[in-house]
C-alpha cells in the first residue's frame, strides 16, 4: 500500500501482482504464457483495475509470453506505476511504466488486451542479453539533478553473470549508468531499493546481493550474501561503495532491502535488510541498520527473527519487506515482513523514542576535608560534604506528557565491589540509591536534590583519585498507560549514564595537582650467595620525595622465586621501621612497604628488607630483586627502577683421608708359617685393612666424583698385599682391575672392625652423618728406614669408583681387606719395606646448572 498524489487528487494505493498468471495465447496451440498481471486497487478498495501489460500478441519466449510482470514493482513519487518483467524477450527482461489513473481509467472487464496510452517499455536488446532477467527488481529515485525522478533495475543474470543495476531515463527509458557486482553468480541486483540515507538530499542506492560468497580461505567459501550501499554525491556521482557482508552460511542475506524512513527520530533513514534463511532452523532473519552522516552503522541495532514460523520447512521470513509506512497511525514508520514459507506476514509497528538529557551537578567539585559543614544525623560527628543535584529532560514524537524515569546513583562508582565507597548519602548513609523521576515534556530541565558526605580520612586512604558519580535512567515501566500496544523505549543512541567527578583538596598548589619526584636506590649487604649455604641477604633501601606529595606511596619489592621475606632490620637505630607486608599478585610475590599517604615533600627514608635465599639448586648464575616506589598520583608517579644482581656460586670443600690397620707387621710372626700354596684365607699372612673416606665439608652439593686407589698388589711375578674383599659405605660403585683374589682362595668370614678402625668409622659420615672431628693416623715405627713400594716401583691393581650425590657434610668410604704375602717377605729377613696405596679423587660435576671454573680434587697415600 502506497498513499500517491496525481492531478492535486490525494489517494491511497494497494497493488497485488501475479508474475506466474497464464493466459491462453491467441494461437490455436493449448500452451499458456505467464505473462503476469497485477491488481490496483484505490481508495480503500472503492475502485480496483487489472493490468497486465505483457497480456498482448507479441506472445511466445521471443516476445513477452514469459514476461512475469509483477515480478517486481516501485512507484514515483508522481504516482506513476513500475513494473518489472524479467522473462520477457528470451528473458532479458524489461521494465514498464504507467500511470495509476490511467489504469483506473481505461480499465474494461471485457477489455482483454488493452494498451494505454502514456505506458512506457524498455525495448528488445541484442541476442547477447538473453538471460539477464532486467527488472527483477525495482524502483525508483532521483539521480540526475534535473528533479525528474528515474528508475533503477537489477539485472542480476547480466555482464556474463556478475549481475548489474541500472538507472533508466524514465521519460525515453534509455539506459544511463550501471552499476556492476564483483563476484560471478553472486546474484548482483536481486533487489535494489532508493533511500537518502545520509539526509544530505540525494538519493543514494542499495543493491542485494544474496549469494556471494566470502573467500576468505578459498578452499572454502562461504556463502553469506552482501548489500551494497551507493552514497550519491553529486548526479550521476557516486561514492565506492559501503558493504555490509551477511554472517549466517546460506542465509541469503541481501533478499530484499527496504527503505524505513527514520526509526529512531535521529534525522538519518534508516534500512531492513532480509536474510531468510538464517537464524535457527532456517526460520529467517531481518536486520535494522541505522543510518548516519556516513551511510549505515556496521552494526544492527536490532535483529528481527521468524520464530514464530513454520518448524517443518524454511519459513522464508524476510524475503519481502516494506517499509516506511505509518500504519497504526503514531508517527512512527512500520514494517511489513513477508514469509512465504508460512503463508503469512507479520507487520511490525514502530515504538515511540524518547530522547533524555540528564545532567549531575555537585557544589563544590573540590572538597575541603578540613571543612566539616555537615553533620551525621545519629552521631552529629561533623564530616564534608558537598550538593548533588539530578536534572533530566525529555524529548520525543508522540510520547505522553508525563514521562516517568527510574533514576539509579551510584557514589565514588569507580571502586570495585568491596572496596570502601569514600561518599555515601546523608540521609541513609548509602553509596547508591534508586528513586522515581517523573519528567514533564513541555518543561525544561526538573531536578531532585541529595546530599552526600566523606567518611572520615582515617577510614580510606586515596585522597588523589577524582570521587566518580554516576547516573543512569531507564523509563519506569509502571507510568505507562493502560492498555497501550506499542510502548516508548529509550533512544539506544544516546548514553543512558551519566557521570561526573568530584576531588578532594590536596596540598598541591592552586591547580590541586601533586607531581612528586620519587627517587630510589639500593644496595645488598652481600653480593654473592652460595648454594647449599644459609644465606641471609639484607637489601639496604633509601627512598626520598623531591617533588610535591605522593599520594598512596609505596615500596615495592618484586621477590624471586628462590628467596623468601624474613622481615624488616629492626638491629640498625639508623634504619627507619616501615610497615611492610608480604603480598602475592597473580604469580608474582612481592614486599609492599607503606611510605605515607601522601609521602610529603622532602621526606627521606633508609630502611633495611631481610630475605633468606634456601632455593639456589635449579637457577643460573644470578637472581634480581626489582624494586620500585608508586604512587596514585596521575603526572610522575612512580620512582625510577631500581634491580640488584645478586651472583650465585657453587663452593664445595672436598678432602680425601684414610688408614691402614695394622699400621706396620713385623715377620716372622710366632707360631705360625705360611702355607707354601695357600688354600684359605688364613694362610696367606697377616690380615691388612686400608679404609679410605671422601668427606664433603660444603657448603655445596657434588654429583659426580671419580675416586681411584692404586693398591700394592705384586712386584716380579710375587704378590705382595693379596685383596680378598671390598666393601662400600655410601653411594660408591666400584671396580677392580685386575680382579681381586686370581689365585681363588677361600676367603675367610669378614672380621670384627677392630678399635682403631672403629673410631674412624665413628668420626665418618656414613651415611649422612656430620663428622665431629679427625682421627690421626698412627705412625709406624720404624728404625731403619724402610724401603718404600709404591705404584711407581711394582705393580698395582687399579680400584675405580663412581660416586655419587653427596651433599654438604656428608661422605662415602671404601674399605679394603687384604692379607699381607708372607711368603714374599720372609725370604728377604731383617728388610724393611713400605707399602704405599695411592687414593685419589675428581669432582666431575655438581648438580647445577652453571658450573664452578675449578672442581675439586686430590690426593694422599696411605702405607703400612
Amino acid at each position: 500500500m502506497r498513499k500517491q498524489c496525481q492531478e492535486n487528487i490525494v489517494f491511497d494505493v494497494s497493488q497485488a501482482c501475479a508474475p506466474l498468471y497464464h493466459w491462453r495465447t491467441l494461437k490455436p496451440t493449448p500452451e499458456k504464457d505467464p505473462v503476469g498481471t497485477c491488481y490496483v486497487a484505490i481508495q480503500n478498495f472503492s475502485a480496483y483495475a487489472e493490468y497486465s501489460p505483457c497480456r498482448n500478441s507479441n506472445a511466445d519466449p521471443e516476445g513477452q509470453g514469459y514476461c512475469q510482470a509483477g515480478f517486481s514493482l516501485d512507484f514515483y513519487k508522481n504516482g506513476d506505476l513500475i513494473v518489472g518483467g524479467p522473462g520477457s524477450f528470451y528473458w532479458q527482461g524489461q521494465v514498464i511504466t504507467a500511470s495509476i489513473a490511467d489504469i483506473i481509467a481505461n480499465y474494461s472487464f471485457k477489455d482483454i488486451l488493452r494498451k494505454l496510452a502514456r505506458e512506457k517499455q524498455t525495448d528488445v536488446a541484442p541476442a547477447s542479453y538473453d538471460d539477464s532477467y532486467l527488472g527483477y527488481s525495482v524502483a525508483a529515485g532521483e539521480f540526475t539533478g534535473d528533479s525528474e525522478q528515474e528508475l533503477v533495475a537489477g539485472v542480476p543474470r547480466g555482464a556474463q553473470n556478475f549481475g548489474y543495476v541500472s538507472i533508466i531515463n524514465s521519460t525515453d527509458m534509455t539506459f544511463i549508468q550501471n552499476f556492476t557486482g564483483e563476484q560471478m553468480a553472486s546474484y548482483f541486483g536481486y533487489t535494489v531499493t532508493v533511500s537518502d540515507v545520509n539526509n544530505d538530499g540525494m538519493d543514494d542506492i542499495l543493491i542485494g546481493a544474496p549469494l556471494f560468497m566470502e573467500r576468505e580461505f578459498e578452499s572454502s567459501p562461504r556463502e553469506v550474501g552482501q548489500v551494497y550501499l551507493y552514497l550519491q554525491v553529486s548526479a550521476l556521482v557516486f561514492r565506492d561503495p559501503q558493504i555490509l557482508a551477511g554472517t549466517e552460511v546460506f542465509g541469503r542475506f541481501g533478499s530484499a532491502v527496504a527503505h524505513l524512513g527514520d526509526l529512531n527520530q535521529d534525522g538519518y533513514n534508516d534500512i531492513a535488510i532480509g536474510a531468510p534463511f538464517a537464524g535457527k532452523d532456517q526460520r529467517g532473519k531481518v536486520l535494522i541498520y541505522n543510518g548516519n552522516k556516513d551511510g549505515l552503522n556496521t552494526k544492527p541495532s536490532q535483529t528481527l527473527q521468524g520464530v514464530w514460523a513454520s518448524q517443518t520447512i524454511p519459513s522464508g521470513f524476510g524475503f519481502t519487506l516494506r517499509g516506511d509506512s505509518d500504519i497504526d497511525k503514531n508517527d512512527y514508520p512500520d514494517l511489513i515482513v513477508g514469509a512465504f514459507g508460512t503463508g503469512k506476514v507479520a507487520v511490525y509497528r514502530a515504538r515511540p523514542v524518547v530522547t533524555v538529557d540528564a545532567q549531575l551537578l555537585l557544589n563544590p567539585m573540590i572538597i575541603n576535608l578540613e571543612n566539616k559543614t555537615c553533620q551525621v544525623p545519629e552521631s552529629l560527628f561533623p564530616v564534608a560534604c558537598f550538593s548533588l543535584r539530578v536534572c533530566a529532560s525529555v524529548t520525543g514524537q508522540s510520547i505522553s506528557n508525563t514521562v516517568g524515569l527510574t533514576a539509579e546513583v551510584h557514589l565514588d562508582a569507580l571502586k570495585q565491589k568491596g572496596a570502601i565507597k569514600r561518599t555515601l548519602f546523608l540521609d541513609n548513609h548509602q553509596s547508591h540509591r534508586v528513586f522515581p523521576l517523573p519528567i514533564k515534556r513541555q518543561k525544561s530541565l526538573q531536578c531532585q536534590d541529595f546530599v552526600v558526605y566523606l567518611r572520615d580520612e582515617t577510614e580510606f586512604r586515596d585522597k588523589l583519585s577524582p570521587i566518580n558519580i554516576s547516573l543512569n535512567y531507564s523509563l519506569d515501566e509502571s507510568t505507562f498507560k493502560e492498555g497501550l500496544e506499542v510502548k516508548p523505549i529509550l533512544n539506544y543512541y544516546r548514553e543512558n549514564t551519566v557521570t561526573q567527578q568530584a576531588h578532594i583538596l590536596v596540598d598541591c598548589g592552586e591547580d590541586n595537582v601533586c607531581i612528586p619526584d620519587l627517587k630510589l636506590s639500593a644496595r645488598p649487604d652481600k653480593n654473592q650467595v652460595i648454594i647449599g649455604d644459609e644465606n641471609h641477604l639484607t637489601l639496604m633501601i633509601n627512598a626520598r620525595n623531591e617533588g610535591e606529595g605522593a599520594y598512596e606511596a609505596e615500596l615495592f619489592v618484586m621477590i624471586p622465586e628462590e628467596a623468601d621475606y624474613v622481615g624488616i632490620e629492626r638491629s640498625n637505630k639508623g634504619l627507619r621501621p616501615l610497615s611492610c607486608e608480604y603480598k602475592m599478585e597473580n604469580i608474582t610475590r612481592m614486599v609492599v612497604c607503606d611510605l605515607g599517604n601522601p609521602m610529603v615533600a622532602g621526606t627521606n627514608y633508609s630502611l633495611g628488607l631481610r630475605f633468606a635465599i634456601p632455593r639456589l639448586e635449579k637457577t643460573n648464575m644470578s637472581i634480581n630483586f626489582d624494586l620500585q616506589i608508586r604512587s596514585s598520583n596521575k603526572d610522575n608517579p612512580d620512582s625510577n627502577f631500581v634491580s640488584l644482581q645478586i651472583n650465585i656460586t657453587a663452593v664445595a670443600q672436598v678432602e680425601i683421608r684414610g688408614v691402614s690397620h695394622p699400621p706396620q707387621i713385623v715377620l716372622p710372626i710366632h707360631n705360625w708359617e705360611p702355607e707354601e700354596e695357600p688354600r684359605k684365607e688364613e694362610g696367606v699372612g697377616p690380615l691388612v685393612e686400608h679404609i679410605y673416606e671422601l668427606h664433603n665439608i660444603g657448603p655445596s652439593t657434588i654429583s659426580d666424583t671419580l675416586l681411584e686407589v692404586g693398591w700394592p698388589f705384586s712386584a716380579r711375578d710375587e704378590f705382595l698385599l693379596y685383596i680378598f674383599h671390598i666393601q662400600t659405605l655410601g653411594p660408591l660403585q666400584c671396580q677392580t682391575n685386575p680382579d681381586i683374589n686370581p689365585q681363588d682362595i677361600k676367603p675367610a668370614a669378614s672380621p670384627e672392625d677392630t678399635p682403631e678402625l672403629s673410631a674412624f668409622l665413628r668420626n665418618s659420615t656414613i651415611p649422612h652423618l656430620v663428622r665431629k672431628r679427625d682421627v690421626r693416623m698412627p705412625e709406624p715405627h720404624r728404625q731403619n728406614p724402610a724401603k718404600i713400594l709404591n705404584c711407581t716401583n711394582i705393580e698395582c691393581l687399579q680400584i675405580s669408583c663412581a660416586v655419587g650425590r653427596l651433599e654438604g657434610g656428608e661422605s662415602a668410604v671404601l674399605k679394603v681387606r687384604s692379607r699381607l704375602w708372607a711368603k714374599t717377605f720372609l725370604q728377604r729377613k731383617n728388610d724393611p719395606y713400605s707399602l704405599a696405596s695411592l687414593v685419589s679423587f675428581k669432582v666431575k660435576k655438581m648438580p647445577y646448572k652453571d658450573q664452578p671454573a675449578k672442581l675439586p680434587e686430590g690426593s694422599i697415600a696411605v702405607s703400612i
